[in-house]
């Protein structure tokens, strides 16, 4: 081979990095994850007013035990309804995150149940009962237990080191911005979130498999909204 044709050659092999680096060199979005910055959405780490929730519909219940904190670090603020079924408003007040419990209460001749993923240290969250259930005044709901816990063995995070996470309705971008090929399958964690409240005990979750240095790719996600939806932490393998 010439020099000429190895001269082109060159140049040619040069043209396609750069353009490869302007299409890696996306714009700054709008909304940020990167938990270095003030996230736009909250969570409240103080307790809170049950009629200051949106969503929430406070309920007047007697003898139900509303203020016990149950095995040692869930405290039960109130019950009321949303969207007409019954739920308890509660708050994690120990200093480590609860990777899912299931909630029990008994009511009349049968036991209750509010599922639970991903409650925060510190947080306050809206638990939907399991089953179509309403509030049912003068009934005491009595006799809360915490059943099946299990606690995150590590520090939950987003690593922002690896990752660059942007969301809009209905999708979530992921980005890798490390100097490493990911091989492995990423999972997004995020809930809802509503007047700094974990709107619901739901985590959802979103995966992708791989991302090579500097690729950036737009998943679909049914239940995230820009204006309610966190995300809680990124799980990965290399």
């Amino acid at each position: 081979m010439n020099k000429i044709k190895i001269f082109s050659l060159i140049l040619s092999i040069s043209f396609v990095f750069l353009l490869c680096g302007c299409n890696l060199q996306d714009k700054k979005p709008e909304y940020s994850l990167d938990e270095t910055k003030k996230p736009e959405i909250f969570v409240s780490t103080e307790e809170v007013d049950g009629e200051d929730i949106e969503s929430y519909e406070e309920k007047d219940a007697k003898n139900s035990q509303v203020g016990l904190v149950v095995d040692s670090w869930l405290k039960v603020i109130s019950l009321g309804e949303t969207n007409g079924k019954l739920s308890v408003l509660v708050r994690n007040v120990a200093d480590f995150d609860v990777q899912y419990a299931v909630l029990s209460v008994a009511c009349e001749n049968k036991t209750l149940t509010f599922s639970m993923s991903t409650i925060t240290a510190g947080a306050n969250a809206i638990l939907v009962c399991d089953t179509d259930e309403k509030f049912k005044e003068n009934t005491s709901y009595y006799g809360w237990e915490v059943n099946d816990k299990a606690v995150f063995s590590d520090k939950i995070s987003l690593h922002p080191e690896v990752f660059e996470i942007d969301g809009t309705d209905g999708f979530i971008s992921v980005k890798n911005i490390s100097n490493k090929k990911i091989k492995g399958s990423i999972y997004v964690y995020f809930k809802t979130v509503v007047d700094g409240v974990y709107a619901e005990g739901t985590t959802y979750r979103v995966c992708i498999d791989g991302l090579d240095k500097g690729e950036k790719i737009q998943i679909s996600a049914e239940h995230f909204k820009k204006d309610s939806s966190k995300v809680m932490f990124v799980t990965y393998v290399q």
